[in-house]
Formats: structure tokens, sequence, C-alpha cells
């Protein structure tokens, strides 16, 4: 593995995305500061433009790095340096998680720490926490559409899926008995389905992080 050429390259594309990045946070802190107001018109509104700055700083980053590559010509630049496919695909998802990642995770505990905070809505803790995993499958699943079709139809066809798939979950794991009795509760607590929830999605970030090593594992010709 060429460890340095890796970097390079992850390197490249956070450097071309540092803007984006910058606003998605900026995005975030308003959307939480909307929550804070502690209305709740405001907690509906902030929660709607949280989950809107998540799910377009993540098809902004994929589309920009992964896609435009090619609709730039650029891969064929890329695919010329020492680099194998192996190494290509690891530098795209490493490298789009490494900008989305910690993004994710900054959001979803500052969404936590008022959920923790504020009484009245602890019932929603691992409701939240399922959503926010739930928006990192979509993520991965619109990540690695794009990186094995490389065809910009059916990345926002993922992205579009993986959308509708946000509400769908939403409505499945509210109607969760020992989930969505508890939503307008005043306790924080967490039932085990909420632990098997957790556990099939992360079963499925695995699954589609590792059908994408597989699948460009067995390409011949990136250009």
């Amino acid at each position: 593995m060429n460890y340095s050429m890796v970097k390079t390259l992850i390197l490249k594309d956070w450097h071309f995305q540092r803007r984006p990045i910058l606003l998605a946070f900026a995005g975030g802190a308003i959307s939480l500061g909307i929550v804070c107001t502690g209305t709740q018109a405001g907690f509906t509104i902030g929660l709607i433009l949280l989950v809107t700055v998540m799910v377009m700083i993540s098809a902004m980053t994929i589309m920009g790095n992964v896609l435009g590559e090619r609709e730039n010509q650029t891969l064929t630049f890329a695919m010329t340096l020492p680099i194998s496919y192996l190494e290509y695909t690891t530098s795209k998802i490493v490298g789009n998680l490494l900008i989305f990642v910690p993004f994710w995770l900054t959001m979803l505990a500052g969404s936590l720490t008022l959920i923790v905070i504020s009484p009245p809505i602890h019932g929603f803790f691992a409701f939240a926490i399922i959503m926010a995993v739930e928006i990192l499958v979509s993520t991965c699943l619109m990540l690695v559409v794009a990186l094995v079709t490389e065809s910009k139809a059916w990345s926002i066809t993922a992205m579009v899926s993986g959308n509708l798939a946000l509400n769908i979950v939403g409505y499945l794991v509210a109607h969760i008995p020992s989930i969505g009795n508890g939503l307008f509760g005043t306790a924080i607590y967490w039932p085990q389905s909420a632990t098997i929830c957790l556990a099939i999605e992360f079963a499925l970030i695995a699954l589609l992080i590792g059908g994408a090593f597989h699948i460009q594992s067995r390409k011949r010709d990136f250009i």
C-alpha cells in the first residue's frame, strides 16, 4: 500500500472541499441555535435544517471528489500516478468519510447535548442516535454508488433513495413500542431495540464499504 500517495489524494480532496466544509459547520451551528430557541416551531425548523445541511455536505463532497474527477477529466491523470485500484478506492472512501464524519460527530454531539439539558425532549435520545447513524448509512450508500458506477444519474438516485429511506426508517423506528412510547417522555433511556437498530445500521455500512472494495478490486480499467 502506497500510504504516501493515498495521503496526498486525501489531502487534495480536503483542499478542494474546504469551503463547503466550513459552510456546513456554519449551517449546522445555525440549525442548533434555532433548536435552542426552545419553541416547538424552532425545534422542528432547526431539526429539518440540520438534516438538510448534513445531506447537502455529503452530496457536495461526494459529487465533487468522486464524480468531479471524471467530469473534469482529472481521473486520467490520477491513474497515471504510482497508485493501484485498491489505493485509489481507499483514498476516496477514507477521504470522503474523514470529511463527513467529523462534521457528523460534531452535529450529533451538539444534538445530544441539547437533548440531555432539555428534559421535555429526553425521550428523543435513542431515536436521535439511530436517525443520525441512518444519515451515515445514506452517505455511505451514495459514496459507494458514485465510486462504483461513476455515474451522476445513479449517484442522484442513491441520494434520493437514501433520503426516502431516512423518512421510512424514522417512521418505523418511531413505531417500535420500546422506543416510540418514550419519545415524549422526560427520561433518557436506551432500550434493547435501539441496540439492535444500531447493529443493523453499522452492519449495512460495513457491507457497503466491503462491497465497494470487492467490486473495485475486480475492475481492470478506471478510465
